[in-house]
């Protein structure tokens, strides 16, 4: 992994190169093992890097040996020796190992139409001389980040993480209360948008051309159903048998490396799968690992189960509340946006411990969203006769689930808003109406793919996810509905594959998840003092925007009324609150 920046525009010879140096500083954890500058007239390309493949040929930025084209790209390309290979014959002559390289052939060969060729994660930034023009571009799934701004409405700046638009000093963040406001409903930033109404992502699946001052963006790929809205016409057998065999070519993929790779094992059905088959590709037993909760949810009999079982070299900890304070606002300092998910802390735990033994490891990450794994699939139809009925007329089943997950419901939110304008129902309006897909295009790439990277690259570790792959995701897609969930379970598939490795009981046990035990930790006397010292600051940024008094009374339900539905309001704003103080600095 690396972190990358580009600029270019009318006002980049206005950015001294002192600047540009405190751009690249911000990203190196992504990427502590090298990092370079390339300049030319009218774009300047940087770039930090975590060396994976081509250890001492893949220097970046990176020129064409051949075109006056430069690269800077962060990501893996999984089928870069396929494509080589391709090239070559087309009579391409590369001058490196790297996948880099391979992005640059790409792009002569097939120009903008290059990103559907690639199968991997990626978001890159490359300039054409002869053109005058840079090229964006940003995986499928959006694994990899990408955030730009503009300098004086004519300069573009490009990077991996926000923090670096801000390092060099030229531009301050303007809050968009209206992403706040989704915030407080999704516990995240909508991938669409950014906590800053001056700063933007490259969506997933997108590409741009930046050119004479203007950005023109287009989409290159969708989830999509092959047959008009009609599943596959394929058996239970044939679909479970085509299934392993993408599976096994992802994982096999996604052990190409020039470096040691480990797997994240929860002991679930996802990571099970994923390292059992990753331990068919690999010389030496594994090293996976994994992260229990004190006194709590605790997963690790079942992980050390899967570890024994696969053959693998298993290292464990425990999350432990007197570890969360700290842990906790070290991982807000480094997130870019507000982010409340209880597994931010486990995640990032988890990621220390691989990165100590590892540079790259392997997660179950989109198996859930793929094979319908999630409890809310199929809540709808265990709710009573009388209510779907109602719902038939009145509501849907989307709507009735966006109620279910929003932490502030629209009316919690007007009453919490000091201008009740801010709260709406846009998240309603501008998402897929389908669960699934919502969970495919909004809740991974916002929420889970966002908390993977930063938590990952904080340590300077490469996640890979094998369920994430492009051909598997398109196949899984279009099977039919019932392959992967009835009404009482999901991914059922899945757990149909792994009961040929593992015993049914292991397989069928009650899913629990990653999420931590927030209820407990905010009972604990270190934790509510804390709590209480960082909300009940009268000085607090929040509240300038926020009712002090609609918080003070979500306190009072959790603490003096025991009201266990508060406590992810209070999660949600405990870490808005510490969002806002160790970000100061970036707002205007």
């Amino acid at each position: 992994m690396c972190g990358i920046i580009a600029i270019t525009g009318k006002y980049l010879k206005k950015i001294d190169a002192s600047r540009i140096s405190l751009m690249l500083a911000s990203l190196s954890k992504r990427g502590p093992d090298d990092k370079g500058m390339l300049e030319s007239n009218h774009c300047v390309l940087g770039q930090t890097r975590l060396s994976i493949i081509d250890l001492s040929g893949g220097h970046q930025p990176m020129k064409d040996n051949r075109k006056n084209i430069t690269i800077t790209f962060n990501g893996e390309i999984y089928n870069y020796k396929e494509l080589r290979g391709e090239l070559e014959i087309k009579g391409y002559v590369f001058s490196t190992n790297s996948d880099t390289e391979v992005i640059l052939k790409a792009y002569q060969e097939y120009g903008t139409e290059c990103p559907k060729h690639l199968d991997g994660m990626f978001a890159f930034a490359l300039w054409d001389e002869s053109k005058q023009e840079l090229f964006i571009a940003r995986d499928r799934f959006g694994k990899k980040p990408f955030y730009y701004a503009w300098l004086d409405d004519d300069t573009f700046l490009g990077a991996s993480e926000i923090k670096a638009l801000f390092a060099g000093g030229q531009i301050k963040g303007k809050i968009d209360l209206t992403a706040l406001d989704d915030y407080l409903g999704l516990m995240y930033i909508p991938p669409w948008k950014t906590i800053y109404s001056n700063v933007h992502p490259l969506p997933p699946a997108h590409a741009g051309i930046v050119k004479n001052g203007k950005l023109r963006v287009w989409k290159y790929w969708q989830l999509e159903h092959s047959r008009r809205n009609k599943p596959l016409d394929i058996s239970y057998e044939d679909a479970k048998k085509e299934i392993k065999r993408l599976f096994d070519d992802a994982v096999r993929k996604r052990m190409i490396a020039d470096v040691e790779i480990g797997s994240l094992l929860s002991g679930g059905v996802d990571s099970t799968l994923v390292t059992t088959y990753a331990q068919k590709y690999a010389s030496l037993p594994l090293k996976t690992f994994s992260v229990g909760y004190e006194g709590h949810i605790n997963e690790l009999p079942f992980a050390r189960e899967a570890s024994e079982k696969i053959g693998t070299e298993h290292y464990t900890l425990r999350a432990t509340s007197e570890l969360i304070i700290q842990g906790l606002q070290e991982i807000i300092a480094y997130m870019d946006e507000p982010h409340a998910d209880s597994s931010d802390f486990p995640q990032h735990l988890i990621s220390q411990l691989a990165a100590s033994k590892v540079k790259v490891a392997l997660s179950g990450d989109g198996a859930d969203e793929l094979f319908m794994g999630y409890g809310w699939y199929w809540k709808y139809w265990n709710t009573r006769k009388i209510v779907r009925l109602k719902n038939l007329f009145f509501s849907n089943q989307f709507k009735e689930h966006l109620k279910n997950v929003e932490v502030f419901s629209k009316a919690d939110r007007l009453s919490l808003w000091k201008d009740t304008s801010i709260a709406s129902d846009r998240i309603k309006k501008e998402c897929a109406k389908n669960i699934n897909l919502f969970d495919l295009t909004t809740y991974l790439p916002g929420q889970l793919l966002t908390k993977i990277d930063r938590t990952s690259m904080m340590h300077s570790l490469e996640i890979r996810s094998p369920f994430l792959d492009y051909k598997l995701a398109e196949f899984v897609y279009n099977l039919p509905q019932k392959y992967k969930m009835d009404k009482k379970s999901g991914k059922i598939i899945l757990k149909d594959i792994l009961t040929e490795i593992m015993p049914k009981e292991f397989v069928y046990r009650r899913k629990q998840g990653f999420g931590a035990p927030i209820k407990e930790w905010l009972w604990t006397e270190t934790m509510k003092k804390f709590v209480e010292k960082i909300l009940g600051d009268e000085n607090l940024r929040i509240y300038a925007i926020f009712k002090k008094e609609k918080i003070s009374a979500i306190l009072n339900d959790f603490y003096d009324k025991q009201d266990d539905s508060a406590q992810y309001k209070i999660w949600s704003l405990l870490c808005l609150a510490l969002w806002f103080n160790s970000h100061q600095k970036y707002h205007e």
